[in-house]
């Protein structure tokens, strides 16, 4: 999360600055997103996204921000999992009937331009390009004990695609983009794992995400779905991590200050 802070504290900086010479927004939200990953579960969601745009201008610059966590957890396949066991005297032992659960956690932090942002009665297409950032963590852990191990994948890169603005009384914004990440880290660590390991996977899939958005006046509601490859690791320290593949639908309603 500190990356996403940063990300606000400096755009806040530049804002307050230019805040007379330009037309700047502020959208606040709440949501949820249902996750098909190793597991099914559901999150609770924040999102927040600024944008700035000189007056005249038809090109935005935007920050967005967005953080979930688990609603509740979901039991772990044990045939399909295959935890670490301790090389320490005060760890307890899982046994082999011991039910498993995991926990999902995130954030994600995108900041870019779109291009052809104006007013008009007529549909139009813009195009958007931006530096995305996203993680997503898995916690396992049993009824005796919180906290087993931890997966925690970030991906960092570029995202570009195109959108199209229909207009109306409910105004309606369809987007569809590509992620191209540039770096994948992969780091488990945990009660069993001891100091965390940290793998960079040298698989690099694209990612995809569509959205579409609704707005009348000050309130919204934005529908997206993403496609999400997850890289392989593989650390002779600890364990090796099968690629996997995460699809997350989320909903979400917002309100501009």
């Amino acid at each position: 999360m500190k990356y996403v802070k940063n990300l606000l504290f400096i755009f806040l900086l530049i804002s307050s600055s230019l805040a007379k010479a330009q037309l700047i927004r502020l959208e606040a939200g709440i949501g949820a997103t249902q996750i098909s990953w190793l597991e099914n579960e559901a999150t609770a969601d924040l999102n927040v996204q600024l944008s700035i745009q000189k007056k005249q201008s038809k090109r935005k610059f935007f920050i967005a921000l967005k953080a979930y966590g688990n609603i509740h957890r979901s039991n772990v396949d044990r045939t399909k999992y295959t935890f670490i066991e301790p090389n320490n005297s005060y760890s307890t032992k899982i046994n082999s009937n011991d039910e498993l659960f995991s926990n999902y956690r995130g954030s994600e932090a995108e900041v870019g331009l779109m291009w052809n942002q104006k007013t008009s009665i007529l549909p139009h297409f813009y195009p958007i390009l931006s530096l995305y950032s996203k993680s997503i963590a898995r916690k396992i852990s049993t009824k005796i004990s919180h906290y087993i191990e931890e997966e925690k994948y970030s991906l960092h890169g570029i995202n570009a695609g195109i959108g199209v603005v229909i207009p109306g009384k409910i105004e309606t914004t369809i987007q569809g983009q590509i992620f191209e990440p540039i770096l994948r880290d992969i780091t488990l660590y945990g009660n069993y794992v001891g100091v965390p390991y940290s793998s960079t996977s040298t698989t690099n899939d694209l990612c995809y995400k569509a959205k579409i958005g609704f707005k009348k006046a000050k309130i919204g509601a934005l529908l997206s779905y993403e496609i999400l490859n997850l890289g392989a690791a593989e650390n002779k320290n600890s364990k090796s991590i099968l690629a996997s593949q995460v699809n997350s639908l989320s909903i979400s309603f917002l309100y501009e200050f």
